[in-house]
């Protein structure tokens, strides 16, 4: 049977597996994300993001099994779950955990890299696309056509040029 401590220190180790998929999952749908910005199919955006968003839900319930055990460890070890970092199990846990808890603590660190530089460029392409939406509609919404008189004629303004709608678009 296993002890108390080693029990613990398999559920968090089986815990941070789950979750670091997740945190993969979260910067795969990212980089669909930035791609369908990139390709400009502004179609498709909503549905990106909404994945984006369903990542980020998974990743919250899966932080609360996180923060239990971690709180089971903590109590093993008579520490308070909120002083338990991931690099302090690592450096406190024998082996071959000390290794496992590494591990998560590195792929965690270069994963929270990769996400911060993919929502940055995700925030880059959605302001540019927004801009270029924003230029499409002030060229719909403009003053360029003309309107009828009342005498049913029709009245071009005098200060603007005709536009190609598809040039513009």
């Amino acid at each position: 049977m296993m002890d108390p401590t080693t029990r613990a220190l398999e559920r968090l180790a089986d815990t941070l597996w789950a979750q670091r998929h997740l945190v993969e999952l979260l910067l795969y749908r990212l980089t669909v994300a930035k791609l369908v910005l990139a390709a400009d199919e502004r179609r498709f955006v909503a549905l990106a993001v909404g994945e984006v968003d369903d990542a980020v839900d998974k990743l919250r319930d899966a932080e609360l099994k996180r923060e239990v055990a971690i709180g089971e460890l903590a109590d093993q070890w008579g520490l308070r779950s909120e002083d338990l970092t991931l690099s302090e199990v690592a450096e406190r846990a024998p082996e071959p955990y000390q290794a496992v808890f590494a591990d998560h603590r590195d792929g965690f660190q270069a994963l929270t890299e990769e996400i911060e530089a993919t929502a940055s460029e995700n925030r880059r392409l959605a302001t540019a696309g927004l801009r270029s939406v924003q230029h499409a509609l002030d060229v719909l919404t403009s003053d360029t056509t003309g309107t009828y008189t009342a005498a049913g004629t029709t009245e071009w303004p005098r200060t603007t040029s005709p536009t190609r709608l598809d040039q513009t678009l």
